[in-house]
């Protein structure tokens, strides 16, 4: 416990879910829970002052019906036994290449839920951050999965914390479009939607315009920061504090929701930006400074060791962990590559697009931000 009696920081284990399998050839592999976990483990991260470990090995009843409707939710136990697809389950989504149907389906992202939901509870009540690494399925709707994921974990811990009386703000670092997240919250002033994401012209969902500012008495609530391709750290970061940090001090939520993809990064197979994990950090350590009390959750990642190794410096900044070596681990690590520095070799060698395009890129970043100001940030105001 801290000085303060509050846990440091909550890590949530939903201990079954590293074993499943969503196909062979699916790039989304929950074998990266196991791995962060061991990542972290035999780095000493779980045995600083006032780190919990909460291992979910139980759904807790219930808990989809928040937000899920009760014909979707009955699909996913349909699905469950990973038997045939009919066409009730592909209407809703389940059954598809991205969403395919696989023995325990509904355990999976039942458990996951409840990870999240969890955690929320802990940032709420009694700890000052906590991470769900099996988290982050920004994507699914009320009635349909989409884009690897089948239940909105995200929506039902920001319904949690709303009962709570939390003052919530949700900050969507993934490279895809955070699209069922802001569809849940589209017209709610009490709940800051923002999404910097790879522009929709050129990944999926296809959507996530900076035009999509909420609707009603949600105008000006939802912020959307697409990015273009070849987008680097430089151009992240400055979008990052110009848009995000602003609008979320301007806000002044209680607490801060993160869906923390690691697939911005260069070598992602399947997004076309060109960040590293050194950007990813920075942007995480300068809200999380900021905001201490944050509810964070994994994501997007389809390269392995980036999300192990991503996941792990986002475990050590929410617990207060110093890595690596000070000035020569950073040295080693972010210019060098020199893995024999202890805690360096999780660090990313920098990447920087340059010449012409990195011109037409800043001068953009400075046209959003402008436009942000004009557009957005009077209402948050």
């Amino acid at each position: 416990m801290t000085a303060e009696g509050k846990t440091k920081a909550v890590f949530m284990n939903p201990v079954r879910l590293g074993g499943y399998s969503f196909t062979p050839d699916h790039p989304f592999k929950p074998e990266r829970l196991t791995r962060v976990f061991d990542m972290c483990r035999e780095r000493g991260l779980f045995s600083g002052s006032g780190i919990v470990i909460d291992e979910i090995d139980e759904a807790e009843p219930g808990i989809l019906e928040t937000f899920h409707s009760a014909e979707y939710i009955d699909m996913l136990k349909k699905a469950d036994s990973g038997g045939e697809i009919d066409i009730d389950m592909i209407y809703h989504g389940i059954g598809t290449m991205e969403n395919p149907v696989f023995r325990g389906v509904y355990d999976f992202s039942v458990l996951s839920a409840t990870a999240s939901v969890k955690a929320a509870r802990h940032v709420a009540e009694d700890s000052e951050s906590a991470f769900n690494p099996c988290g982050g399925f920004h994507h699914a709707h009320s009635s349909r999965a989409s884009g690897f994921c089948y239940v909105n974990d995200i929506v039902l811990a920001i319904l949690e914390l709303k009962r709570l009386g939390r003052k919530v703000a949700y900050v969507d670092i993934d490279a895809h479009h955070g699209d069922g997240v802001q569809e849940a919250f589209y017209s709610d002033p009490e709940v800051l939607t923002i999404s910097i994401h790879e522009s929709g012209k050129t990944l999926f969902p296809w959507g996530g315009s900076e035009k999509e500012t909420g609707s009603g008495k949600g105008t000006g609530f939802n912020i959307n920061i697409p990015l273009e391709t070849d987008t680097d750290d430089d151009i992240f970061l400055l979008l990052f504090r110009g848009i995000i940090i602003d609008a979320v001090e301007a806000f002044g939520p209680d607490i801060i929701v993160g869906q923390f993809g690691t697939d911005t990064f260069s070598t992602d197979p399947l997004t076309h930006l060109r960040m590293t994990n050194n950007g990813y950090i920075e942007a995480i350590s300068e809200l999380h400074g900021r905001f201490p009390r944050i509810m964070a959750t994994g994501g997007g990642g389809y390269n392995m060791d980036d999300v192990v190794k991503g996941w792990t410096l986002l475990w050590a900044e929410l617990a207060g962990i110093e890595l690596g070596g000070g000035y020569g681990g950073a040295l080693g690590g972010v210019f060098l590559g020199d893995s024999s520095i202890y805690g360096s070799d999780l660090r990313d060698m920098r990447i920087v697009t340059s010449g012409p395009r990195k011109e037409d890129m800043l001068r953009d970043a400075d046209r959003k931000i402008a436009w942000y100001r004009e557009n957005i940030r009077p209402y948050l105001d």
